[in-house]
């Protein structure tokens, strides 16, 4: 055999027999490290067969929630969430740019991270005690809490507390079920710096307020005060009566979603503009649409409005039908023009003319209400749809304190 090719076949030999060892090394290694069995898991879900759904309780979800209850395989819920999700997207609550708005006073209702906030703290308090930098707007788990609840209803539906921004008037414990969740924001905030407040007894003619703020309005959503016909200003020697909806809702026979998320949908060029999670009523039919269309699919509930024949109407129809409502608006327009010629309005900004560097003095002090009234009933928004009889008596005794 040749030497050189003795010497190669030695070679090969001594590395089988390395990496034969090596090899023996590395099993017993292997296996001598193998440790203790560590603690087990926490137990999941045991599905309908006795075996584990794969599911484990963490803290804050409800006892034995079951994910097939609303998760299936071939829908994205069992309760079609994705579809009230896509009519959700052209709602004002998340197309606007309130949640903005993300600091102490104003992110409990405008971020859906001060909203859950306030929900920790039982919604005691409006005041929060930090920003929130990172906002989002309110969404699907602002109002429900599915995997706390284990179902689809309103996160919270206790009573509301709602304050009021009207000197010798009460604050308000309300309680309208379901709605109670709209009332948590759509009500005066305790935050706002509105000082002084308009004060019925001061009519003495030396009597006057200072007002150095040229907001002289407790918020802009007050729509729960109006649909309870409470709020406004109330001048002494008038009456101030509510139209139906006040009982209705109170007696919790209503509830602002049959009217905010009536059924059938409208749906405009493949997409939910109206009805269900829209939380709309007004809408346009098309692009190039000017005049708008509402859907009164929620007013034709039974024993409300049954001459309303049709689920959607156009404004110009719906105001001949609710001449009150004109009524409210002409009534509207004739405080505003009142008001610009005593100097204590803006025309150009529609603010009370007044700033810390030129206070506003009104004497009699109780006829600052009429400005106040201005303010609730503009700010209010549904130009007497809530309460229109409470509306029109608001702006009746502001008009007629203004003229004498």
């Amino acid at each position: 055999m040749d030497y050189k090719l003795k010497n190669n076949m030695k070679g090969i030999n001594q590395m089988k027999k390395i990496t034969a060892v090596f090899f023996t090394a590395f099993v017993f290694l292997f296996i001598g490290c193998k440790g203790p069995e560590g603690p087990a898991g926490p137990a999941g879900d045991t599905g309908k067969d006795g075996k584990d759904a794969g599911f484990i309780y963490f803290e804050g979800f409800k006892e034995n929630l079951k994910c097939g209850t609303c998760h299936t395989p071939d829908n994205d819920t069992a309760l079609y969430v994705n579809a009230r999700r896509l009519q959700y997207q052209t709602a004002g609550h998340i197309t606007g740019t309130g949640w903005g708005r993300n600091t102490t006073t104003c992110a409990g209702c405008h971020t859906t991270e001060g909203f859950l906030d306030r929900a920790k703290g039982g919604f005691i308090s409006q005041l929060l005690g930090k920003n929130y930098l990172n906002s989002t707007p309110p969404n699907c788990f602002t109002c429900h809490s599915p995997h706390l609840r284990g179902n689809f209803t309103m996160r919270d539906t206790n009573s509301v507390k709602i304050k009021s921004f009207v000197a010798t008037a009460p604050d308000l414990t309300v309680n309208m079920g379901q709605s109670n969740m709209c009332l948590k924001c759509h009500a005066t905030r305790e935050t706002s710096p509105m000082t002084p407040v308009p004060d019925p007894t001061k009519t003495a003619a030396t009597d006057s307020i200072v007002i150095t703020s040229s907001r002289f309005y407790p918020h802009y959503g007050v729509q729960g005060q109006m649909l309870l016909g409470k709020g406004g200003f109330e001048f002494a020697g008038y009456t101030y009566p509510s139209s139906p909806h006040t009982s209705l809702a109170l007696g919790k026979n209503i509830q602002c979603s049959n009217c905010h998320m009536a059924e059938p949908q409208v749906i405009v060029e493949g997409k939910s503009v109206a009805g269900g999670h829209t939380l709309k009523i007004g809408y346009f039919s098309s692009l190039t649409d000017t005049v708008g269309s509402l859907n009164v699919a929620g007013c034709r509930t039974s024993g409300c409005h049954a001459d309303i024949t049709a689920n959607t109407m156009t404004r110009t129809n719906f105001k001949n039908y609710r001449t009150a409502q004109k009524d409210v608006s002409t009534g509207l327009d004739t405080l505003k023009a009142l008001l610009i010629k005593k100097g204590w309005l803006v025309s150009s900004t529609l603010l009370a003319n007044a700033s810390t560097s030129k206070p506003l003095v009104i004497k009699p002090a109780y006829k600052a209400g009429a400005l106040f009234n201005f303010f609730f009933i503009e700010h209010e928004g549904s130009h007497g749809i809530h309460n229109t009889k409470y509306a029109k008596a608001v702006l009746d005794a502001s008009i007629a304190e203004l003229k004498n």
